[in-house]
């Protein structure tokens, strides 16, 4: 997955799934109790929530990766 790819899914609200060294990983969406969506990714029923896309692509990680550097691996 690149990452121009990646950002149409945030911007579609698209939830994905794919498996990384045996692992399935979830990306999916929540609102806050003011109704603004967070993003939700992480291992599947392990998901940590972001505020926005800038706030994913600097904190969420695979592993010890950032997951933002791993975009072309996917």
């Amino acid at each position: 997955m690149t990452k121009d790819e990646f950002l149409f899914l945030i911007e579609t609200r698209t939830e994905h799934e794919f498996v990384y060294k045996g692992k399935i990983y979830n990306l999916t969406y929540d609102k806050t109790d003011d109704g603004k969506t967070q993003i939700v990714f992480g291992p599947l029923f392990e998901g940590q929530k972001y505020n926005s896309t800038g706030e994913f692509l600097n904190k969420a990680k695979i592993e010890n990766h950032f997951f933002k550097d791993m975009l072309d691996i996917f």
